[in-house]
């Protein structure tokens, strides 16, 4: 619309009927809610002032033939929920009034249908999308229709997401993680769900691979890698991991000079595992030194100081910190603007949690395809809110040279080896 609300200035609460003490006291979505149906009156009344001509309480005259007739309610459905809406009756106009704003029979927006799109997973039935989604779409009601246009429009995405051409692609880093979910219908264990996201040349984050992965066992993985290189995805600068044995191993196997940087938050946790709960507010600020000193070197003096002031009281700590420590500290060797980005996979880890949350909600899924298609479309959609990483030449370059240093220089952790047969 090309028209300029004239009056949004001067919305207040007093427009609700409330005082700021009695506002204050609303949830977030409460707030939201009312401010979305204080815009959308005043966008219809702009409306109405337009089509007639004239503002509220102007006398009407020949030229300008219509007045206002009271109001109707009309349920609308925003990003913050359901919104009852008074919308303006116009009558004694030679044309019908019709509203940009609020269309005939509109309780949704177009935007809202590419979301139903992009959070139904195809197989399952009205009732199961609707307990699905409930919360987002309130009580709008779905059609069968409706949820076949969805399903259709989803599978047909994912199909082809799944198998488009990588070889345009050029990715820096590769980010490997499995979350763990029960789905298929008879089948009472939790199957791994395999995803690959990236960080492209230009510091975009993508989704590169989602698919069923079994018990994270070496072939699966391998299984993911050969597939995206299959269509075209070139070995990435480095791969960032959590600790799996499978997933490791098939990194060995297939991607054989690629650095790996296991995650550091899975390796802490792993390590506070070992540490009595009394002590491990203590232990976690030593350990985390290590991780976040100013370089390499100061990293690996930490190392030491650990495991003289550790060694004795907890020595199975200090072999689970042993064990791959090499690859926790492989960040150090590329650009300190991708350090924080680098660490951990913790941006993957909060996209599962959503995951989760919707897949919770549906319970078991008739078929693995309709399982990964609404995980796909929930990552996809999660995915929109991950941030970038600069990248630039000279960045670009460190990170080629960060690579021929993880594979040719060595880091000497020898001081632990007498605690990994504690571990």
């Amino acid at each position: 619309m090309s028209r300029s609300y004239t009056k949004m200035e001067e919305l207040s609460t007093a427009d609700l009927g409330l005082s700021l003490d009695e506002v204050r006291q609303w949830s977030l979505e409460e707030v939201a809610r009312a401010g979305a149906k204080m815009v959308l009156e005043a966008a219809l009344a702009e409306e109405v002032r337009e089509f007639l001509g004239r503002n509220r309480y102007e006398r009407m005259d020949s030229e300008r033939p219509g007045y206002r007739n009271g109001k109707r309610t009309r349920r609308v459905q925003t990003g913050c929920g359901m919104v009852d809406v008074e919308a303006p009756k116009v009558t004694g106009t030679a044309l019908p009034f019709r509203s940009e704003t609020l269309p005939a029979f509109k309780r949704r927006s177009a935007k809202m249908e590419e979301t139903m799109a992009a959070l139904y997973a195809e197989g399952l039935s009205t009732r199961d999308f609707g307990r699905a989604l409930g919360g987002f779409w309130g009580d709008t009601g779905l059609s069968r229709s409706s949820v076949s246009r969805a399903n259709k429009i989803l599978y047909e995405q994912f199909g082809a997401w799944r198998k488009r051409d990588l070889s345009g692609e050029d990715v820096p880093y590769l980010f490997l993680d499995g979350v763990y979910l029960k789905m298929r219908i008879g089948n009472c264990a939790a199957e791994a769900v395999l995803v690959a996201h990236g960080v492209t040349r230009e510091g975009k984050r993508m989704l590169f691979g989602v698919v069923l992965g079994g018990r994270e066992s070496e072939e699966s993985w391998k299984a993911l890698l050969l597939s995206m290189e299959e269509r075209g995805l070139r070995p990435p600068s480095l791969v960032v991991t959590d600790g799996n044995p499978g997933l490791i191993k098939a990194l060995k196997t297939t991607w054989k000079g690629v650095p790996r940087q296991r995650c550091i938050a899975h390796k802490i946790r792993n390590v506070l595992s070992r540490v009595p709960k009394k002590h491990q507010a203590e232990v976690k600020r030593e350990v985390t030194k290590i991780f976040y000193a100013a370089n390499l070197e100061e990293a690996l003096q930490a190392v030491k100081a650990f495991a003289a002031k550790y060694g004795n009281a907890f020595p199975a700590a200090c072999g689970i910190l042993a064990k791959d420590l090499a690859d926790c500290l492989t960040f150090y060797r590329f650009p300190q603007e991708h350090w924080k980005r680098l660490r951990t996979s913790n941006v993957i880890e909060r996209a599962f949690k959503e995951v989760r949350r919707r897949t919770n909600v549906v319970g078991r899924f008739p078929t693995e395809r309709s399982a990964l298609t609404l995980i796909w479309a929930t990552l996809e959609q999660n995915r929109l809110s991950w941030n970038g990483v600069r990248m630039d030449e000279r960045i670009l370059l460190a990170v080629e040279k960060a690579k021929e240093e993880a594979n040719s220089q060595t880091v000497d952790l020898s001081i632990l080896d007498i605690y990994l047969d504690a571990a």
